[in-house]
């Protein structure tokens, strides 16, 4: 019974469906029909009003995965569940990481007694409870199931699917796909999200396109290149040059020089395309490609701003004002953000104001609306964000083992099953840390982005044990 149960394509599955509700609870539209002209377009999000107790609501795509992500992964965990049971033990030993995660748990859920939101601080902890329990748990069984190689395939066919989409979404709605600016998005409902899709999945694909050497994989990095580049998302590009700058250079040693000259191509393309893409595409302009060989601009409606006025000159469009630079100082107001993040701290050093309160704190604190909501209410700092909730002692916990693990991977030479496996899973750590300067989302167990980082430190963690393991039983120890 178990076995029919475990080891059979439904745990797979549903790591697999996992995945993509995660990643389609992000989305902007949907692929539609329209069978009386029998094409295929992109549509904007389908909406459906409910009316409940007199009160009426409405429900969309978003609305439905963004609830089914967490159905999702309590299926994961209920896999882990029901092992356990027919084994009458849990699936495997509890190890530092479980206690580490468990500690700084309990740190969140002792912060709802004094949060500046209990509702939703109760809830982010429970959140957190989840995705512990379905990554460290039942993607952990599922690795134990199938192996690493496995988990890997199953991330390498959602990355696919999802980018296949984004080109697609090109073609079906080329303006929805570049809405200003010049700056892709696909179908995500910002530039910024479509941009984190590439630089989180780029050292995996990188690593399994190093390891086949088929052209498929190599098409993806292609179109994952591209997004990155057309999003015109600064961090995100650099995160990602760094931590694939890293696989190669300790994976592929021989490949150095044409690493460096890759990486470097790809910047100097994506920073001469966030000064190019906004003055040809200023606001209001429809993406077109015969504007960028000065053919006429087309204006969405009657009313120009400042980022064109009506005496602009076609074939002056450099002189134009760009808005992606204007505000690079200030790295998009997020320097503004963390002096008003410091000040808050200096309030509350030790406790913090609540685990899953970041986006609370501005109006906590009296600031106007319309000072942050353009950029977002968060901090747009995984660091600076987690110690305004929980507190130095929070942060501690939170970061100072995943500080260790990725010092003893970089530094202390160990044994791993698949060195080249290693190295793909650090750069996906690397990338999301570093990402993590300038946005929130480490802690934020809703995205796929958070979902991918604790995969591959789990992955790590569950890899230097599995090799232990090995060298015991070689050794006779077990």
């Amino acid at each position: 019974m178990r076995s029919t149960f475990i080891d059979s394509p439904k745990l797979i599955l549903t790591v697999f469906v996992t995945l993509l509700v995660i990643i389609f609870q992000s989305t902007q539209e949907f692929p539609g029909i329209y069978f009386d002209e029998f094409r295929i377009v992109m549509v904007s999000d389908w909406e459906w009003s409910i009316s409940f107790a007199n009160i009426n609501r409405i429900i969309s795509f978003r609305t439905i995965f963004s609830y089914l992500r967490w159905v999702a992964l309590v299926s994961i965990i209920l896999f882990a569940a029901y092992d356990s049971f027919t084994k009458h033990k849990i699936p495997r030993s509890v190890n530092k990481a479980d206690i580490s995660i468990l500690m700084f748990i309990i740190v969140a859920t002792i912060s709802c007694l004094y949060s500046i939101n209990v509702t939703k601080s109760i809830m982010r902890v429970i959140s957190l409870v989840l995705m512990y329990l379905a990554v460290f748990w039942g993607i952990w069984l599922y690795a134990d199931r199938y192996g690493d190689k496995s988990v890997i395939h199953t991330i390498v066919i959602v990355v696919t699917i999802v980018f296949v989409l984004h080109i697609l979404n090109i073609f079906f709605d080329r303006l929805g796909s570049f809405p200003y600016f010049g700056r892709f998005q696909g179908w995500t409902i910002n530039p910024g999200i479509a941009a984190s899709h590439a630089s989180l999945f780029f050292p995996i694909v990188l690593y399994v396109s190093l390891q086949s050497s088929k052209w498929q994989y190599w098409l993806l990095i292609a179109a994952m290149i591209f997004v990155l580049i057309m999003s015109q998302t600064r961090t995100e590009i650099v995160a990602m040059s760094i931590g694939s700058l890293y696989f190669v250079f300790r994976s592929y040693p021989k490949h150095r020089f044409i690493s460096v000259l890759s990486v470097t191509l790809i910047l100097v393309i994506s920073y001469a395309w966030i000064e190019i893409g906004p003055r040809i595409y200023p606001k209001n302009v429809d993406f077109d490609i015969r504007h960028l060989f000065g053919s006429e601009i087309v204006v969405q409606d009657n009313s120009l701003d400042k980022y064109l006025s009506l005496d602009d000159d076609i074939d002056n469009w450099y002189d134009r004002f760009n808005p992606r630079t204007a505000d690079a100082r200030t790295l998009a107001h997020r320097t503004d953000k963390w002096r008003l993040g410091l000040t808050y701290f200096v309030e509350r050093p030790f406790h913090g104001f609540g685990f899953g309160t970041e986006d609370q704190l501005f109006e906590y604190h009296g600031v106007e609306p319309q000072n942050y909501q353009l950029s977002g209410a968060y901090m747009h700092n995984s660091y600076l964000g987690l110690l305004l909730q929980v507190g130095l002692l929070g942060a501690f916990l939170f970061y100072a083992p995943i500080g260790f693990l990725v010092w003893s991977v970089i530094f202390r030479h160990y044994e791993w099953p698949d060195n080249y496996l290693r190295d793909a899973l650090i750069s996906v750590v690397l990338t999301c840390l570093i990402a993590g300067l300038f946005s929130s989302d480490l802690y934020s167990m809703g995205n796929i982005k958070s979902i991918i980082f604790w995969i591959s430190i789990m992955m790590l963690i569950r890899s230097r044990r599995v090799q232990t393991q090995i060298q015991d039983i070689q050794s006779g120890s077990i």
